[in-house]
């Protein structure tokens, strides 16, 4: 029960800390950046869902749905969704939450992301559909 709250707690300060645009918070990355290629968008009225597929340091080949719930403004949101990877030494997996926001055109999310490998990260992703450019940002926060 006190590890739901603290994550509550965390998703709701979490992006409180980062709206200055520093980001920094003093945590350690857990990899270098991953790019990541943009498979599907599929809009909808009260959910738009993005895919993406691409490397990344430590879990290999990774697969992930984010699924995007909007706001009354429809400027940002809540975002929850899961992530698989795949290597030769076997697959992770993850679930996630967090919020959303447009910010100059870029849709910024900064979710919590539970690993089954009892790790915890802080991910920030930032998705440009005019380039379908993804790139995703892990910081260690377990």
């Amino acid at each position: 029960m006190m590890k739901k709250w603290f994550l509550v707690c965390l998703m709701f300060v979490t992006p409180l800390a980062l709206a200055d645009g520093h980001g920094d918070l003093g945590l350690e990355k857990r990899q270098p950046d991953a790019p990541m290629n943009v498979t599907s968008v599929v809009l909808g009225e009260e959910v738009t869902s993005v895919s993406a597929e691409g490397d990344m340091e430590g879990y290999g080949k990774v697969y992930v749905t984010y699924h995007l719930s909007y706001n009354a403004a429809r400027t940002g949101g809540t975002v929850d969704g899961q992530g698989r990877g795949f290597t030769p030494d076997g697959y992770a997996s993850g679930r996630f939450q967090g919020f959303w926001e447009l910010v100059d055109g870029v849709v910024v999310m900064r979710n919590v992301v539970s690993i089954t490998d009892n790790t915890m990260n802080l991910d920030v992703i930032k998705f440009n559909p005019l380039t379908r450019e993804l790139v995703v940002q892990a910081y260690i926060l377990k």
